[in-house]
Protein backbone atom coordinates (compact mmCIF):
# COMPACT_ATOMS: atom_id res chain seq x y z
CA UNK A 1 0.00 0.00 0.00
CA UNK A 2 1.38 3.39 -0.96
CA UNK A 3 1.61 6.35 1.35
CA UNK A 4 -1.10 8.15 -0.62
CA UNK A 5 -3.47 5.16 -0.32
CA UNK A 6 -2.70 4.81 3.41
CA UNK A 7 -3.42 8.50 3.95
CA UNK A 8 -6.76 8.26 2.13
CA UNK A 9 -7.78 5.16 4.10
CA UNK A 10 -6.79 6.78 7.42
CA UNK A 11 -8.66 10.00 6.53
CA UNK A 12 -11.79 8.07 5.52
CA UNK A 13 -11.67 5.97 8.70
CA UNK A 14 -11.21 9.08 10.85
CA UNK A 15 -14.14 10.84 9.13
CA UNK A 16 -16.37 7.80 9.63
CA UNK A 17 -15.50 7.52 13.33
CA UNK A 18 -15.99 11.23 14.12
CA UNK A 19 -19.49 11.07 12.62
CA UNK A 20 -20.55 8.42 15.14
CA UNK A 21 -22.28 9.40 18.34
CA UNK A 22 -23.34 6.96 20.99
CA UNK A 23 -25.67 8.18 23.72
CA UNK A 24 -25.39 6.41 27.05
CA UNK A 25 -28.25 7.45 29.34
CA UNK A 26 -27.57 8.05 33.00
CA UNK A 27 -28.30 5.04 35.16
CA UNK A 28 -31.65 5.19 37.01
CA UNK A 29 -31.58 7.29 40.18
CA UNK A 30 -28.24 8.92 39.32
CA UNK A 31 -27.99 12.65 39.88
CA UNK A 32 -27.20 14.64 36.76
CA UNK A 33 -27.37 18.28 35.78
CA UNK A 34 -30.80 19.14 34.54
CA UNK A 35 -33.19 22.07 34.53
CA UNK A 36 -36.07 22.56 36.93
CA UNK A 37 -38.97 24.91 36.20
CA UNK A 38 -39.57 27.84 38.56
CA UNK A 39 -43.30 28.42 38.97
CA UNK A 40 -45.38 31.42 39.82
CA UNK A 41 -48.99 31.12 40.93
CA UNK A 42 -51.45 32.30 38.29
CA UNK A 43 -52.80 34.90 40.72
CA UNK A 44 -49.35 36.51 41.10
CA UNK A 45 -48.27 36.36 37.45
CA UNK A 46 -49.87 39.65 36.43
CA UNK A 47 -48.56 41.70 39.35
CA UNK A 48 -46.29 44.40 37.86
CA UNK A 49 -44.81 46.84 40.35
CA UNK A 50 -41.98 49.30 40.85
CA UNK A 51 -39.59 48.36 43.63
CA UNK A 52 -36.39 49.82 45.00
CA UNK A 53 -33.08 48.83 43.42
CA UNK A 54 -32.33 45.09 43.48
CA UNK A 55 -29.05 43.21 43.02
CA UNK A 56 -28.28 41.80 39.57
CA UNK A 57 -28.50 38.01 39.71
CA UNK A 58 -29.15 36.80 36.17
CA UNK A 59 -28.89 39.76 33.79
CA UNK A 60 -30.08 39.48 30.22
CA UNK A 61 -30.51 42.12 27.54
CA UNK A 62 -29.52 45.74 28.04
CA UNK A 63 -31.46 48.62 26.49
CA UNK A 64 -30.23 52.22 26.38
CA UNK A 65 -32.85 54.98 26.55
CA UNK A 66 -31.63 58.58 26.81
CA UNK A 67 -29.52 58.64 30.01
CA UNK A 68 -30.90 55.35 31.34
CA UNK A 69 -29.87 51.73 31.11
CA UNK A 70 -32.65 49.16 31.33
CA UNK A 71 -31.23 45.76 32.22
CA UNK A 72 -33.40 42.69 31.98
CA UNK A 73 -33.30 40.31 34.95
CA UNK A 74 -34.29 37.06 33.23
CA UNK A 75 -37.68 35.86 34.43
CA UNK A 76 -38.04 38.62 37.01
CA UNK A 77 -38.14 42.13 35.55
CA UNK A 78 -36.06 45.15 34.56
CA UNK A 79 -33.45 47.20 36.44
CA UNK A 80 -33.47 50.94 35.73
CA UNK A 81 -30.07 52.63 36.05
CA UNK A 82 -29.32 56.34 35.72
CA UNK A 83 -26.25 56.47 33.48
CA UNK A 84 -25.74 60.26 33.13
CA UNK A 85 -22.28 59.75 34.63
CA UNK A 86 -21.07 56.41 33.18
CA UNK A 87 -18.24 56.37 35.72
CA UNK A 88 -20.83 56.36 38.53
CA UNK A 89 -24.09 54.72 37.40
CA UNK A 90 -26.93 54.96 39.93
CA UNK A 91 -29.50 52.18 40.38
CA UNK A 92 -32.91 53.88 40.46
CA UNK A 93 -35.48 51.13 40.61
CA UNK A 94 -36.49 47.62 39.68
CA UNK A 95 -39.65 47.00 37.67
CA UNK A 96 -40.94 43.61 38.81
CA UNK A 97 -42.42 41.88 35.75
CA UNK A 98 -42.80 38.12 36.39
CA UNK A 99 -41.67 35.97 33.48
CA UNK A 100 -40.00 38.87 31.65
CA UNK A 101 -37.34 38.14 29.02
CA UNK A 102 -37.79 40.78 26.31
CA UNK A 103 -38.20 44.54 26.22
CA UNK A 104 -38.55 47.40 23.74
CA UNK A 105 -39.11 51.12 24.16
CA UNK A 106 -40.78 53.83 22.13
CA UNK A 107 -40.88 57.33 23.56
CA UNK A 108 -41.71 56.84 27.27
CA UNK A 109 -43.48 53.50 26.84
CA UNK A 110 -41.72 50.27 27.75
CA UNK A 111 -43.11 47.13 26.12
CA UNK A 112 -42.32 43.86 27.88
CA UNK A 113 -43.50 40.29 28.10
CA UNK A 114 -45.13 39.38 31.40
CA UNK A 115 -45.40 35.59 31.56
CA UNK A 116 -48.26 35.02 29.09
CA UNK A 117 -49.04 38.71 28.44
CA UNK A 118 -47.53 41.82 26.86
CA UNK A 119 -47.56 44.96 28.98
CA UNK A 120 -47.07 48.61 28.01
CA UNK A 121 -45.62 50.65 30.88
CA UNK A 122 -45.10 54.40 31.17
CA UNK A 123 -41.51 54.86 32.38
CA UNK A 124 -41.40 58.69 32.28
CA UNK A 125 -40.81 58.50 36.05
CA UNK A 126 -38.57 55.44 36.52
CA UNK A 127 -39.29 55.38 40.26
CA UNK A 128 -43.04 55.20 39.67
CA UNK A 129 -43.76 53.12 36.56
CA UNK A 130 -47.42 52.83 35.60
CA UNK A 131 -49.30 50.25 33.56
CA UNK A 132 -50.76 51.74 30.36
CA UNK A 133 -52.12 48.59 28.72
CA UNK A 134 -52.04 44.80 28.93
CA UNK A 135 -52.63 42.29 26.12
CA UNK A 136 -53.62 39.10 27.90
CA UNK A 137 -52.70 35.55 26.84
CA UNK A 138 -50.50 36.67 23.95
CA UNK A 139 -47.95 33.90 24.55
CA UNK A 140 -48.19 30.16 25.17
CA UNK A 141 -46.85 28.75 28.45
CA UNK A 142 -43.15 27.83 28.48
CA UNK A 143 -42.84 24.09 28.03
CA UNK A 144 -39.04 23.76 27.93
CA UNK A 145 -35.81 25.68 28.64
CA UNK A 146 -33.99 27.58 25.90
CA UNK A 147 -30.98 25.26 26.07
CA UNK A 148 -30.82 22.24 23.75
CA UNK A 149 -29.61 18.67 24.27
CA UNK A 150 -30.47 18.81 27.96
CA UNK A 151 -32.66 16.95 30.39
CA UNK A 152 -35.33 18.79 32.36
CA UNK A 153 -38.28 18.23 34.63
CA UNK A 154 -41.49 18.27 32.65
CA UNK A 155 -43.60 21.31 33.57
CA UNK A 156 -46.75 20.74 35.62
CA UNK A 157 -49.44 23.32 34.71
CA UNK A 158 -51.21 22.65 38.02
CA UNK A 159 -48.26 24.30 39.82
CA UNK A 160 -48.65 27.64 37.98
CA UNK A 161 -46.81 29.41 35.17
CA UNK A 162 -43.16 28.63 34.42
CA UNK A 163 -41.33 31.96 34.64
CA UNK A 164 -37.75 30.66 34.32
CA UNK A 165 -35.57 27.54 34.51
CA UNK A 166 -32.85 26.79 37.07
CA UNK A 167 -29.98 24.41 36.49
CA UNK A 168 -29.83 21.84 39.26
CA UNK A 169 -29.10 18.19 39.98
CA UNK A 170 -32.12 15.92 40.30
CA UNK A 171 -32.58 12.15 40.42
CA UNK A 172 -35.22 11.97 37.71
CA UNK A 173 -35.80 14.17 34.67
CA UNK A 174 -38.44 12.80 32.33
CA UNK A 175 -38.08 15.33 29.51
CA UNK A 176 -35.31 15.92 27.00
CA UNK A 177 -34.77 18.61 24.39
Amino acid sequence: MTIRTSTLVATGLLAALTGCYYYVPDPPNSKADTYRPVYLAFADARLVQTLGPQPLKMPGKIYVKDNFLLINEVGRGIHVVDNRDPAKPVKLSFISIPGNRELAIKDSILYADNALDIVALNIADPRNVTLVKRLENTFSPTDFPDARNIRFECPDPDKGIVIRWEKTAVAQADCYR
